[in-house]
């Protein structure tokens, strides 16, 4: 499961605990084990309630951040704030004075592709899904909680798209493996992980998927609906 899903970094005086490599939180845990159960339960219960009541945002860094708050806002007291070290394992993540800069540009990228709401396939969504999701995992913005941020934000641009994404299948070992690919521009692997894990909507569930976060007289409305007329999408 993914929710098992986590990276472990070097010990800084900001983030950890005096003589240890475990984060400072809100529940004063300092034994990594206990912290990791704890965070898992509360946050488990977090992203369940994102699911049914979606996070509002624009697709952007704030809206990462949003997403970010809510999940970790009971553990961490940096919930949803920009790490200000530079983390690495086994790659190094983007340095943290560049994160912004960056994020900008990815989701400006996604913006001029109006969220991925014009596709007209699942092999063509996937594949964008599989890069976004690789590049925003390179940035890797905060200090902990990536992995989990960064999959429910593309679950949400997913139904905005018109589709549904099913991680439960796809193992830790499976993700890690991708996301290091990714680092080098080798988006084999996050592809095939997105072509086994997504599934087509409804019309009426993709429109309310864009409705919730854009509203009815947006211009991804209109792109929705004339999409619609457009005749009936391809079912792979």
């Amino acid at each position: 499961m993914l929710d098992k899903y986590s990276y472990n970094y070097e010990w800084d005086k900001e983030y950890c605990y005096p003589n240890s490599y475990v984060l400072k939180n809100k529940l004063n845990i300092k034994n990594q084990e206990e912290l990791s159960n704890a965070e898992r339960e509360i946050t488990s219960l977090k992203i369940a309630v994102a699911k049914k009541n979606v996070i509002w945002g624009n697709f952007d860094l704030a809206h990462l951040q949003r997403i970010h708050k809510f999940i970790f806002e009971d553990i961490y007291k940096w919930a949803g704030e920009l790490r200000h070290v530079n983390i690495s394992k086994g790659n190094s993540f983007c340095l943290s004075e560049h994160i912004v800069e960056n994020a900008n540009n990815i989701f400006k990228e996604l913006k001029k592709e109006n969220f991925l709401i014009d596709n007209k396939s699942k092999e063509k969504t996937s594949q964008r899904l599989a890069y976004y999701l690789g590049e925003i995992n390179v940035i890797h913005p905060f200090r902990e909680g990536n992995g989990r941020t960064q999959r429910l934000f593309i679950e949400y641009l997913a139904g905005v798209a018109g589709y549904g994404i099913d991680f439960s299948e796809i193992t830790p070992q499976e993700m890690i493996v991708a996301s290091a690919e990714a680092f080098n521009y080798q988006y084999d692997k996050m592809e095939d992980i997105f072509q086994k894990s997504v599934y087509q909507l409804t019309q009426e569930t993709q429109e309310r998927y864009i409705q919730l976060f854009f509203g009815d007289e947006s211009e991804e409305m209109q792109l929705f609906h004339d999409k619609d007329n457009a005749g009936p999408q391809m079912m792979i």
